[in-house]
């Protein structure tokens, strides 16, 4: 078990990769705003995390505030959750 603080980026992938895996698939679109609002946030650093696990291909986008993990992002959602 490891004592380092998870980045905002890695806390949102975790909680996206919870609430899609909820549906019986890690890759199925999930509102962004849900997953934001479980964790507590705003709606620009929602927005901002987004766009940053998108460039970085752990996330794409799909329509309207939809949002899916790509096959890296449900790796690393896996990672995360296991830590």
């Amino acid at each position: 078990m490891t004592d380092r603080k998870k980045s905002k980026e890695e806390l949102f992938l975790a909680k996206l990769y919870e609430l899609a895996s909820a549906s019986g698939d890690p890759a199925e679109e999930v509102d962004r705003y849900a997953v934001g609002k479980a964790l507590g946030w705003h709606t620009k650093s929602i927005d901002h995390i987004v766009q940053i696990l998108t460039k970085t291909n752990f996330v794409k986008k799909g329509e309207d505030k939809l949002i899916y993990l790509t096959s890296s992002g449900i790796a690393l959602g896996e990672e995360i959750q296991s830590e």
